[in-house]
């Protein structure tokens, strides 16, 4: 069966509607920086999907008469060619703050005393800590997680940040996903790095009976503004007094936004993380509970 390799590079803003695109009409879905502002997205199918590709190319016309993102290239698979596989060579081992180092399961790595490594599959649909939003959510939890902490990872995705927590040593995590394809990446994950047992994991947001009251001393949440300011009321009722809230997934023109949902409920901005045109925020909850969403 004959292949073909669908690819754009479009700006950030435009991942969301051509990943749906992609992801709908497509076989996977992989996602790269592509320089300053632009993420590669690629997907596959087979060469007689005729009425799929014109879908895909029907709604990239679509978001280009919005916003010139660039052409979308179709490029056919010699017939040897595992499509399933050939977006691995796309990721290599990440170092990121201080000691975190991401390693995909398929590369081989020497680490150093000080290395704190986070193995995973991101499975063709999840990215492994390449995107600036994901990016900094790590450098905020390296500075910020404790031995013990009880952690709450909303939008778990490929589960990186939930491992990555338990490698700093927190000592439960709930990690929630709306995506059932995320959910299983995340427990395939969760069962190689041998966490399963610490790690509660569910589909669905908050509120989630797996996510209770006042049960967390930090939340990080890796979504987008809509969805942060969105969850801010369940995520305040999730941390206990005091608690810590890392928010990403926003772009820095988006955080007027989030602090007018996070700042009314008494959270208090406490750093951040910009990067490139993103940044991940650091709030604390309020020491009363009183602010809490009924």
């Amino acid at each position: 069966m004959a292949w073909i390799e669908l690819s754009i590079s479009v700006p950030h803003e435009y991942v969301e509607p051509i990943s749906y695109l992609f992801d709908r009409y497509g076989k996977g879905l992989s996602t790269e920086l592509d320089g300053k502002g632009r993420v590669l997205l690629r997907t596959y199918m087979t060469s007689g999907s005729r009425q799929r590709l014109a879908r895909i190319e029907v709604g990239v016309k679509l978001v280009a008469a919005i916003e010139p993102i660039g052409g979308l290239e179709i490029r056919d698979l010699p017939e040897d060619e595992d499509w399933q596989n050939s977006w691995k060579s796309h990721f290599g081992i990440l170092r990121i703050g201080k000691r975190l180092v991401i390693k995909p399961t398929w590369l081989d790595l020497d680490p150093g005393p000080d290395d704190i490594v986070i193995e995973l599959d991101p499975g063709i649909a999840f990215g492994t800590g390449y995107h600036p939003t994901t990016d900094t959510c790590l450098q905020a939890m390296e500075q910020h997680i404790t031995p013990g902490m009880t952690v709450l990872d909303l939008g778990t995705g490929s589960g990186i940040l939930t491992i990555a927590a338990m490698k700093l040593g927190a000592g439960l995590v709930t990690a929630l996903d709306i995506d059932s394809q995320a959910v299983s990446a995340a427990r395939r994950n969760f069962r190689r790095c041998g966490i399963s047992k610490q790690v509660r994991l569910g589909q669905g947001s908050v509120p989630h009976p797996t996510a209770g009251a006042g049960q967390f001393d930090l939340a990080v949440a890796n979504i987008s503004a809509r969805g942060v300011a969105d969850r801010c009321p369940f995520i305040l009722t999730a941390l206990k007094p005091g608690g810590l809230f890392i928010a990403s997934g926003l772009l820095t023109t988006q955080k007027e936004e989030v602090a007018a949902a996070a700042e009314p409920l008494g959270f208090a901005l406490v750093s951040e993380w910009p990067q490139e045109e993103w940044v991940t925020l650091l709030y604390r909850a309020p020491d009363s509970p009183a602010g809490a969403a009924e």
